[in-house]
């Protein structure tokens, strides 16, 4: 092998294994960044399940609670039935009329099912409201996911309102 040989054959030896310990180091980096990323993942983790474990008291005693409190979902017309009473029952001693009640299909969620209805409601501003708070009280279970209120035209002191409300209730132990 000549001298200029011997040079080409050196060059490209040295190309040869710098490109290979570019793409090596290319590729150790990225492994190194995906490891980073996993024990940030994994130190993010154990955090929040330190701060659950933490809070396992808390939530046991909620738990405990709502299965005490919370009634349980028996056939749907007698859950209706109890529920319009409860709801007619209220707005009379707060002095709201209820011109318009409708039945609309129940929403579910696990382990739980509501009864649900739309409801025309009309009374003063005052009445209303504090029938509205009286409703949700949290050992009603009773929540209100859409709620339109507006002033009566023919009758400007009285507001009416227009809502979708529901009483939940727990799935029986199957």
């Amino acid at each position: 092998m000549t001298a200029s040989e011997q040079r080409l054959a050196l060059g490209l030896g040295a190309v040869v294994v710098l490109g290979g310990a570019f793409i090596g180091l290319t590729k150790l980096r990225v492994w190194k960044q995906t490891v980073d990323m996993r024990s940030i993942e994994m130190e993010t983790r154990r955090i929040e399940a330190d701060d659950l474990m933490a809070q396992k008291d808390f939530w046991n005693q909620r738990f405990t609670w709502l299965t005490d409190k919370q009634p349980i979902f028996t056939r749907r017309g007698d859950v209706d039935r109890g529920f319009l009473e409860q709801l007619e029952a209220s707005a009379t001693s707060h002095g709201v009329t209820l011109p318009q009640i409708q039945p609309i299909e129940p929403s579910e969620r696990a382990g739980l099912v509501s009864s649900t209805f739309t409801i025309e409601a009309r009374a003063d501003w005052e009445s209303m409201n504090k029938w509205l708070h009286d409703l949700q009280k949290p050992d009603a279970y009773i929540s209100i996911p859409s709620l339109t209120m507006i002033p009566n035209e023919e009758d400007t002191s009285l507001v009416i309102v227009t809502m979708n409300i529901q009483k939940w209730f727990r799935l029986p132990p199957s």
